[in-house]
């Protein structure tokens, strides 16, 4: 099988995440990326370009119009817009071979990727850095819902002050496979880290106040690095199923 070069127009447009899921999907394959908004091809090397919609049809055909043969994947695309915007960058005369749909778990942050960014302290992380969190919840401010507020929201991780610890023991109810982020820096009461440990739950503690928490944790959706987990390769390997895998092994064996 011919190697495969893996480009994009731009940074952040999925280049690692798209290049695990076809060294899956296409095993013996040698794939290598190119820097972003470099484009060059090598003898025997299938180029693969990897673009969102943040670029424009006539910006991608611009970026490809040097590289004869060059196929494209179109990445985190609203499924609405999926049609259209097929439709759109076929139009300019790009080989499109797939459009991948946005995923709200390849867009989340791992609990690594959340402790660094809150340059927090950690407990029972080791074995959970890659696990995503998908939906992050602020805890409410009466402890009396707390229980039920959080049963609610199916929360993978939630967000509760350092000076609640009957919020921070309610939550902990309810996020037994993920992870309780402690906010404001006071120190977590020994009765809380108890149940912290008897539940093997990861529990991270920062300094930022709540509200700097929650910006700091939203810039990591949809922005962060792949982080490789295990749940984020079978997805990508699943919805590349929808890429015409068949043609890029014939332009590749043509190559």
């Amino acid at each position: 099988m011919a190697s495969m070069i893996i480009a994009s127009p731009t940074p952040g447009a999925g280049k690692t995440m798209i290049a695990a899921g076809l060294a899956r999907r296409l095993a013996g394959a040698q794939i290598t990326e190119s820097p972003a908004g470099e484009l060059h091809a090598q003898p025997g090397g299938r180029v693969i370009v990897i673009a969102t919609p943040a670029t424009s049809p006539a910006d991608l055909a611009s970026f490809v119009a040097d590289s004869p043969n060059t196929l494209v994947i179109l990445n985190r695309v609203p499924a609405r817009r999926i049609a259209p915007m097929r439709q759109a960058y076929e139009a300019t005369g790009v080989t499109l071979i797939g459009v991948i749909p946005e995923d709200a778990l390849l867009a989340s942050p791992t609990i690594g990727q959340v402790r660094d960014a809150l340059a927090a302290e950690a407990e029972n992380i080791d074995g959970n850095r890659d696990t995503p969190l998908q939906r992050v919840v602020i805890a409410s401010i009466a402890a009396d819902p707390g229980q039920t507020y959080f049963d609610f929201t199916r929360a993978d991780a939630i967000i509760v002050r350092s000076d609640k610890p009957d919020l921070q023991l309610a939550a902990l109810n309810a996020v037994t496979d993920s992870c309780l982020i402690v906010t404001g820096g006071l120190p977590v009461l020994s009765y809380v880290l108890e149940r912290v440990e008897e539940g093997e739950i990861s529990l991270l503690r920062t300094k930022l106040d709540t509200k700097e928490t929650v910006a700091a944790i939203e810039d990591l959706f949809g922005a962060g690095a792949f982080s490789g987990s295990p749940e984020k390769l079978r997805r990508i390997e699943e919805l590349l199923a929808g890429v015409d895998l068949d043609a890029l092994l014939e332009r590749s064996a043509a190559s």
